[in-house]
């Protein structure tokens, strides 16, 4: 089965691919401003972080999933439950808390950042120190963006001081299909954004 999802996403990714032009690749820009996104209509959903751009976290971070997401008056609040690979069976419970910075653009508040970053150690039971630094680096310097079409993907993108794009691709099932990597290709580029994408371990965890 994994196999297959793999020649899938091959497949898809080529196929796609083949239009755009990784000679070109630029530094990220944000972009002036942003569509907000309808957090009511996430209401009652779960996402699932089944692919990730390869950064440092991803090392120790086997899946992600994100639920009861809800609208608040400064912004939204989910439940994230993170999966460690040294602790595939105790997920750490995260309350997450983003605040609206201006229309379309979000950060989490100090709490949620460190709280998702407490957990992150390398397979030999140490703090992956190049994944903390990356992550203060890149979850302080500015604020993220979403992807949507509320209901097959969820993808959360920042740019970095350096000018590296940071994607969080979440889909409605723990295992992408070939069509959930082509629209999740399709809406990246739409906005611009040209980064790798590999497939996360959800599947072994889940």
């Amino acid at each position: 089965m994994r196999s297959l999802v793999y020649v899938q996403l091959f497949l898809v990714s080529m196929q796609f691919l083949t239009r755009v032009n990784y000679a070109h690749r630029q530094k990220c820009k944000y972009p002036p401003t942003r569509n907000d996104i309808q957090w009511e209509k996430l209401a009652g959903k779960t996402f699932y972080n089944s692919l990730n751009d390869g950064d440092a976290v991803s090392d120790d971070v086997a899946c992600v999933k994100v639920h009861n997401i809800t609208k608040v008056d400064d912004g939204v609040k989910a439940t994230l439950d993170k999966y460690l690979f040294s602790s595939p069976d105790k997920p750490d419970v995260i309350r997450l808390h983003a605040q609206k910075i201006r229309p379309g653009f979000y950060m989490l508040d100090k709490n949620t950042d460190s709280a998702i970053m407490r957990d992150v150690v390398n397979e030999h039971g140490g703090i992956n120190e190049k994944a903390v630094i990356e992550n203060i680096k890149v979850s302080q310097s500015d604020a993220d963006f979403h992807v949507t079409d509320y209901e097959n993907y969820f993808i959360i993108v920042r740019c970095s001081d350096e000018g590296r794009w940071y994607v969080q691709p979440h889909t409605s099932s723990s295992v992408p299909t070939a069509e959930d990597v082509l629209r999740i290709w399709k809406a990246l580029y739409k906005n611009g954004i040209n980064q790798p994408l590999f497939m996360s371990q959800c599947s072994e965890v889940l």
